[in-house]
């Protein structure tokens, strides 16, 4: 049977949309266009050595493969598990966020306000050699444990007895830990090759000071940036303008935009107390501006997770330093690397 003409070229303009939608996905640009815009300055530095715990500000430090290095710190390379291999974070108990994590040297030091501290030493927690499996959402990673000192002071702390954890430590054990792609949306400018130790999703976290101040203004009691545990703040952008970035140059090192960061109850979780706000703030507010309209299935799946901030890989490592100045390719101007309209 002869197909009409006119259902000719309907199928014909189907199947080429479809082999061109292909092979954007597989054949998109790899490596950032040479269309750098300086975008603002490095304001703040900031490492999580503990998942989900007290972040330490840094004046420099360097951008590696798996996230911000600060001398012996390095970001999310201790984790809370329960006993049967689950790791913990804020959303289960808020009181994480108030823990210290302080490392020099080999010795390393857990405190919190009113807790007292505990302190062990990584070079015999390497040489016990004890290696607990954890699972981090669908993904199974290892670390070394740290014995049962740790493990006390933080089910006491944590839990005040009721549920025994222990601390691991990544200690070199992970190293090939992929970047965890969603499976709700694709996002093209994940690679195979990007990697992570304990930190959720990517290696980076960026956020910007006007993107805070403009929350701010609509909430009746400020919060501070540590509200949402971004690695590297940028001053001089304007509000939301970190919407439009594919990639970020900061010296030597370039960082790729993988995702935009949707939020979740974790932003509700006050750093300085670990207690959850009543109102669930800043959470709230967000959702009544900061929620994508499309694309169709992203605005669906993200109806009550508003963004803030965006997660990215590391590209090229090197220095980063506060005070250093930001430059960035938009999205706006290669449409192949839009992710979502607000």
């Amino acid at each position: 049977m002869r197909i009409p003409s006119s259902t000719a070229v309907g199928v014909g303009v189907g199947v080429g949309a479809l082999a061109g939608l292909w092979a954007w996905k597989h054949y998109a640009p790899k490596g950032p266009p040479n269309t750098w815009e300086e975008v603002g300055v490095v304001s703040q530095l900031t490492l999580y050595p503990l998942k989900s715990g007290r972040g330490v500000a840094i004046e420099e430090g360097q951008a590696t493969e798996f996230g911000l290095e600060g001398g012996a710190v390095k970001d999310r390379s201790f984790m809370v598990m329960t006993s049967d291999g689950t790791f913990i974070t804020c959303r289960q108990v808020g009181r994480l966020a108030t823990v210290v994590t302080d490392v020099k040297g080999q010795t390393v030091t857990l405190r919190a306000d009113g807790e007292g501290e505990v302190t062990f030493d990584l070079q015999q927690v390497m040489k016990e050699g004890k290696v607990n499996r954890v699972r981090i959402w669908n993904q199974t990673t290892s670390g070394f444990d740290c014995g049962d000192a740790a493990a006390e002071w933080l089910t006491r702390v944590l839990y005040d007895g009721g549920t025994s954890v222990r601390l691991v430590y990544q200690g070199g054990l992970v190293k090939d830990r992929p970047a965890r792609k969603p499976d709700y949306f694709e996002f093209p400018q994940f690679r195979k090759s990007d990697r992570l130790v304990y930190a959720d999703t990517s290696s980076f976290m960026v956020a910007s000071e006007s993107s805070l101040d403009d929350l701010n203004g609509r909430l009746a009691e400020p919060v501070s940036m540590s509200w949402f545990r971004p690695n590297v703040v940028v001053r001089g952008a304007r509000p939301f303008d970190e919407d439009d970035w594919a990639f970020l140059k900061i010296g030597d090192v370039v960082l790729r935009r993988v995702k935009p960061c949707e939020r979740c109850l974790l932003t509700t979780v006050n750093p300085a107390s670990g207690e959850r706000h009543p109102q669930q703030e800043p959470l709230a507010t967000l959702r009544t501006y900061r929620t994508p309209t499309g694309p169709p299935r992203l605005a669906k799946v993200w109806a009550q997770k508003p963004v803030f901030g965006m997660q990215c890989a590391t590209d090229s490592v090197g220095s980063v330093r506060v005070g250093d100045k930001v430059m960035a390719v938009r999205a706006s101007r290669h449409p192949e690397y839009k992710l979502m309209e607000m």
